[in-house]
């Protein structure tokens, strides 16, 4: 294998690292969960550029995964990208069910990942109350991620027929005279 192949298998594997993580960073998830209570933390952080202190409530609903009892924290913000702007609805419904004595199964759907390091969260997108037997299929994602492989797999496919005529036709060039 070549020196220049092995740099573009390289790049090749860079960007495929980097769109990996960002679906699924980005693709929303769906779990059940009992709510076990909702908190607003109040978030102190000085701006950058004009070193002015600033604060922002940063509201958290504490989970327990309804199968396997594991914690989940998650934030519930905002978020125009998701055309997310209920947070303060769906803060209301994760009290109503943190409250009820039943601990119902609640469906929470979600993106992004916990980093301790960072106090980072996944973003509540909904809640919904499901039966203890229902079982969620991710049709919308498995549609995206389908048409995602085919797109790749076509770009990949006009990329590589690129480099390979670009190829051809420096080493079918005449010679300098």
């Amino acid at each position: 294998m070549t020196t220049t192949r092995k740099i573009g298998v390289a790049i090749a594997v860079l960007i495929a690292l980097f769109v990996a993580f960002n679906i699924y960073y980005f693709m929303p998830r769906a779990t059940m969960v009992k709510i076990i209570k909702t908190e607003v933390q109040r978030k102190e952080a000085k701006n950058a550029t004009t070193g002015e202190d600033r604060s922002r409530d940063q509201l958290l609903v504490y989970t327990e995964d309804f199968n396997t009892g594991e914690t989940l924290v998650l934030r519930n913000e905002d978020n125009a990208w998701y055309f997310k702007f209920d947070s303060s609805d769906v803060a209301a419904e994760a009290s109503k069910f943190a409250k009820d004595p039943g601990n119902p199964p609640v469906l929470v759907k979600y993106y992004g990942l916990r980093v301790p390091v960072l106090s980072e969260y996944p973003n509540v997108l909904s809640l919904e109350q499901v039966d203890q037997d229902y079982v969620y299929v991710p049709w919308v994602n498995m549609i995206i991620l389908v048409l995602m492989l085919i797109l790749f797999i076509w770009l990949g496919v006009k990329v590589r027929k690129l480099f390979r005529s670009a190829k051809n036709k420096i080493t079918n060039r005449p010679a300098a005279s």
